[in-house]
């Protein structure tokens, strides 16, 4: 059975186009395939346009109809400061600079009609804003669309940041919609942030974005890691960028306890370094129910072969955990933002995660976290309802059906 149209079925070539800034770690590429991919079910004939600063942007599957825009990628330096990852001898201004008009570019040949920005209201830097300021003026039919976490950060940091950045008035004077993708009980965006009425009114609390099962089944994967046992325990940080100290975590306590009756799998991730990785290998030896993968793109299929996670407390990790059901532990980042630790806390409140703080990761925690989920997990973790995608579409195609999509000219 079709499903129905999310864009106006009067529109001819129906397009979308997504930004996502990504300057650390996969999140918001991530969050936005599984989008595109969504989209993509929902209407066979749209073509989607993703730009992104991911340094592995292209290492991702991508629905038929979608293709992507590399910019360049940039880094947050120790000191706080955005730098350019690779372009060593060019400023941060002219990088962000470049990245502005290839956004801007994009959109004008692409003629999207609904533009999705993710995360960063104007941008990394502002970048996005002209290109969202153009599109108001000159193309107003087209549906600007920001998508929100469940949490970005600390209350008093992220409204400073936006208040710095002029997030506030782009709220209430460019953007359609606004999506937070979580639940208002949780964590409240609007109050906590401090959105004005008009904005307010803009924000639909759609809920947590599902993720299907993995590319392979569980049989295959597990055959293919050559396990030892029956029960594996998954450890993953995401992209990796910041990963080290959970993993160094993970394999001091596997070296002091040396459990034989599951088996473990490190994920190091595509943003680990060269240096990190090697290092983590060789720490974790050769004992043969210790693997260790570099990179996955199908990270729902692994989960989906794991008997138990841990893992930091990233929006996508907790989205695919939740939704696969699988024991999980999380040990989230406390700095420089707060963001997984507060996920982390209420998450763990209602009882659909264990918590450890990183300041509490002493000798054997994990091992014992391990243990402890292994015993629990004939019985399903609880299960979180899920319909932020269908929301989504749903949403759009309303907006669609009030003619606020007509085909831009």
């Amino acid at each position: 059975m079709n499903q129905p149209a999310m864009l106006d079925a009067a529109i001819s070539r129906p397009r979308a186009m997504f930004y996502c800034h990504d300057t650390y770690g996969l999140g918001h590429l991530r969050r936005t395939l599984t989008l595109a991919h969504h989209f993509r079910t929902m209407q066979p004939d749209l073509s989607q346009l993703i730009v992104s600063g991911s340094p592995v942007a292209t290492a991702f599957a991508y629905p038929e109809g979608a293709d992507v825009i590399k910019l360049p990628s940039v880094t947050k330096a120790a000191s706080g400061a955005y730098q350019p990852r690779t372009l060593g001898h060019v400023s941060f201004d002219s990088v962000r600079d470049m990245r502005r008009d290839l956004i801007l570019a994009a959109a004008r040949q692409f003629r999207p009609h609904l533009f999705f920005v993710d995360h960063a209201p104007g941008g990394l830097r502002g970048e996005a804003v002209e290109t969202l300021r153009r599109l108001k003026e000159e193309s107003p039919s087209v549906q600007l669309v920001l998508g929100l976490r469940d949490v970005m950060d600390d209350a008093p940091v992220v409204r400073e940041a936006w208040a710095r950045e002029g997030a506030y008035e782009l709220f209430d004077e460019v953007y359609d919609t606004i999506f937070v993708y979580g639940h208002r009980a949780f964590y409240d965006v609007v109050a906590e942030y401090g959105l004005s009425d008009i904005a307010a009114a803009k924000t639909r609390f759609v809920g947590y974005l599902r993720r299907d099962a993995g590319q392979r089944t569980r049989e295959e994967i597990r055959a293919s890691l050559g396990l030892r046992t029956d029960k594996l325990v998954l450890v993953t940080a995401g992209g990796g960028g910041d990963g080290r100290t959970l993993f160094e975590a993970m394999i001091r306590d596997l070296r002091l306890t040396r459990p034989r009756d599951f088996d473990c799998l490190i994920v190091g991730g595509p943003l680990l370094s060269g240096a990190d990785r090697d290092d983590l290998r060789a720490r974790l030896g050769d004992q043969d129910n210790f693997h260790y993968l570099d990179f996955t793109d199908d990270m729902p299929g692994h989960i989906g072969a794991a008997d138990a996670v841990i893992g930091m407390g990233g929006y996508n990790t907790v989205c695919e955990t939740l939704s696969l059901r699988c024991p999980t532990t999380i040990v989230p980042r406390v700095s420089p933002r707060k963001e997984q630790l507060i996920r982390a806390s209420f998450l763990n409140r209602y009882g659909y995660v264990d918590m450890i703080h990183p300041h509490e990761l002493a000798p054997r925690s994990l091992v014992k976290a391990a243990a402890r989920m292994l015993e629990q997990c004939a019985l399903p973790a609880p299960e979180l309802p899920m319909q932020g995608l269908t929301n989504i579409a749903t949403a759009l195609r309303e907006t669609a059906a009030q003619g606020n999509l007509a085909r831009v000219a």
